[in-house]
């Protein structure tokens, strides 16, 4: 059963980059981009009274399969806070992921909405704020599998996004991004 798996794979595989090869003189776009983003992180336990606060940084390199489908590696920090609404105590939420890409753009032309997946490593700690005593505690970290899904459009090498992670012991949250793509774009004819 394993080697027939490892047969599939090699076979899928195979498959795009006989795919490729046909169709270079057919590209509208560059085959490598690098996605830079900022963003509001919003946890996934965001009830209750006080405020709750985010911020995120995803750097994602890319590789264009096809014009309409690019997978890459998402490379993203996010830190959230969570202070009750006398400030005196809370929590503090800080995601590092990891995660193998994929997205679906819809249309080959300046406006380009798309969808996608990814799948990979979340590390995350959290530290309460009313426990923490400053003078020689480690901060604990885990490490989980996890997903993520997002829709959001590029137009031009403006990027715009909603993402949700996927991430177990309530630690997912939403992400809304705006950032820039540095190459990518159309070909020069």
């Amino acid at each position: 059963m394993k080697n027939l798996i490892t047969f599939l794979l090699i076979l899928f595989a195979f498959q795009f980059v006989n795919a490729q090869s046909l169709e270079t003189n057919d590209r509208i776009f560059k085959k490598f981009k690098v996605d830079i983003s900022l963003g509001y992180a919003i946890p996934q336990e965001s009830g209750g009274a006080g405020s709750q606060a985010g911020a995120l940084f995803a750097l994602e390199p890319k590789y264009a399969v096809a014009d309409a489908f690019s997978v890459g590696l998402r490379l993203e920090g996010a830190a959230m806070a969570h202070l009750n609404s006398d400030g005196t105590d809370g929590n503090v939420k800080v995601n590092y992921s990891y995660l193998a890409t994929g997205d679906y753009y819809f249309t080959n032309k300046r406006f380009r909405p798309f969808g996608g997946i990814g799948a990979g490593i979340f590390t995350h700690s959290n530290l309460d704020l009313i426990e923490y005593n400053s003078s020689t505690n480690q901060i604990p970290s885990n490490s989980h599998f996890g997903f993520m899904a997002r829709t959001g459009f590029e137009y031009g090498h403006l990027r715009i996004g909603v993402e949700y992670n996927f991430v177990t012991d309530n630690n997912g949250y939403l992400g809304l991004k705006i950032g820039g793509v540095i190459g990518g774009g159309r070909k020069n004819k």
